[in-house]
This record gives structure tokens, C-alpha cells and sequence, in this order.
């Protein structure tokens, strides 16, 4: 167990380290809710000069009477997605450019637990960015209880993740390119996860697709509390069975990934 807990602490450390190197982007994830947040309500305002029931429209389509607060949670949320996820492909990349993939591969380190934990700190610090960005929200008359409860629903709503990054460095590992995976998954995250709107507006077919994936959990989690005070278990139940599944499927196929590497040598060339 001391071996385990050091292993996790020595790939935490590493990315705690690269992070500080240059803090100045939580102070840039921490606004860039609120900027994404204040275009669409402008977009909105715009909307209303054309159609004076615009808004609300939008009240009837999501039942939301805020609609600052209603984009705010969604792209309060869709931020540390695409940090985690892209995190893990470019850290895997970027161990691939260097030649320091296969170090780590030979080294009595578990594998698993460098592609897995190497994501864990950008969750953190992705918290305390959230933190700051929605500390405003007391101001709306949210109190300290009810922030920290939402605040802990979004980290256990960010927990999946993990394993989407372990699916976004096996696609490194595959194409070796750290972008076209990350790419793909920060698209395919904002298509069908309902950030700025709700997925029943989405055809049948892809709100099948939104109700395999975390995202869109955490995000109806977390705006139906703040905005209702209410807590939905059978989202939060089914969070926690993604954080299961997908940190299962992610380590199995890297399992896979690393094997067929292995076999044809492809997993070490960059």
C-alpha cells in the first residue's frame, strides 16, 4: 500500500510542478466561465430585438428564469472537461516527443497509474479555479452551505473524467498525435453534453449518446441545485457508476493499447 500511495504521489507531484510553473492560467479559467456566459446572454438580448419573447422562450425551453446563472453552471463545467481531457492526451504526447514514454514504461512504476493519476491534479486545480469563478454566485443569494454542496457535486461530477482522459492518452498512444484525440473528445463533449442547452433538444438518437456520458450528469446535477435546491440522486447514482466504468474501461483498454504496442513495437515511436 506505501508502494501504491507513493507511486500516485510521485505522478501527482510531477503535474503539481508543471502547473506552478505558470499559474496565471487559473486566473484565465476562472474568468473564461463568465465570458462564455456573457456572449450567449448577449446573443440573447440580441435575439430579443428581433423577438421580443426571446427570453422568454428560453425560460419555457429550460426552465430557467436566469439565464447567466443557467450558462454559467454549464460552461463552469465544460472547462475542467476539456482540461482533464486534453491534459491527459497532451501529457501522453508530450512523454511520446520526448522519448521519456518508454523510460517510464521500463521502470517498476504501474503503468496504469501514470496514465490515471496524471490527470487527478488538473481536477484539483480545475476546482479551486471554480471556486473563484463561482464565488459571485453567494452574491445571488446562494448560500455558503449550498455553494459548498455544488461545489462537491462538480467534483464528483469531474471524477469520469479520469477515464476519459486514460481513453484520450490511449488514442495518443495510438495516432500520436495529442491533439486529434483531444480534439475529437472536447467536440464530441460539447455536441451532446447540453453546456448551453438542454439535450432534449437533441435528436433521439443523440440524446442516447448524452446519457452514456458524465458531462451531461453532472451538468443537470449541478444546475438543478443551484438553481432549484434540489438534489437529483439518480443523476448522482449515475455519476458515480460512470466514475466506475469509465476508469474501468479506461485502464482495460490501455491494457489492450499497451499490449498490441508492445507486440508490434508501435506503442515507443513517435
Amino acid at each position: 500500500m506505501r508502494r501504491f500511495l507513493l507511486e500516485i504521489s510521485a505522478h501527482m507531484y510531477k503535474e503539481i510542478k508543471y502547473i506552478m510553473r505558470d499559474p496565471a492560467w487559473l486566473v484565465v479559467f476562472s474568468i473564461f466561465p463568465y465570458v462564455m456566459a456573457a456572449m450567449s446572454c448577449l446573443m440573447g438580448i440580441a435575439s430579443s430585438y428581433i423577438s421580443p419573447d426571446a427570453f422568454s422562450e428560453f425560460q419555457r425551453n429550460t426552465g430557467s428564469s436566469n439565464a447567466m446563472l443557467y450558462f454559467l453552471t454549464g460552461y463552469g463545467i465544460m472547462f475542467p472537461s476539456f482540461l482533464v481531457v486534453s491534459v491527459a492526451s497532451e501529457n501522453t504526447g508530450a512523454e511520446i516527443a520526448s522519448g521519456t514514454l518508454e523510460q517510464i514504461f521500463v521502470s517498476p512504476a504501474k503503468r496504469e497509474l501514470f496514465i490515471l493519476f496524471s490527470s487527478f491534479p488538473y481536477i484539483l486545480f480545475a476546482m479551486l479555479g471554480l471556486i473563484v469563478s463561482y464565488a459571485p454566485l453567494l452574491l445571488m443569494g446562494i448560500s455558503i452551505l449550498d455553494f459548498l454542496i455544488a461545489m462537491t457535486m462538480v467534483f464528483i461530477g469531474l471524477l469520469p473524467l479520469l477515464g476519459l482522459g486514460v481513453l484520450a492518452s490511449n488514442l495518443t498512444i495510438k495516432v500520436k498525435e495529442y491533439w486529434s484525440a483531444a480534439n475529437f473528445l472536447q467536440a464530441f463533449l460539447t455536441l451532446f453534453s447540453g453546456f448551453a442547452y438542454p439535450i432534449s433538444f437533441l435528436p433521439e438518437w443523440m440524446r442516447l449518446v448524452s446519457h452514456v456520458l458524465p458531462t451531461s450528469y453532472a451538468v443537470e446535477l449541478v444546475r438543478k441545485y443551484v438553481e432549484a435546491h434540489s438534489i437529483s440522486y439518480s443523476n448522482l447514482y449515475g455519476i458515480v457508476l460512470m466514475a466506475i466504468a469509465y476508469i474501468t474501461a479506461g485502464v482495460m483498454s490501455f491494457r489492450l493499447v499497451e499490449k498490441e504496442g508492445e507486440r508490434s513495437g508501435s506503442i515507443y515511436s513517435s
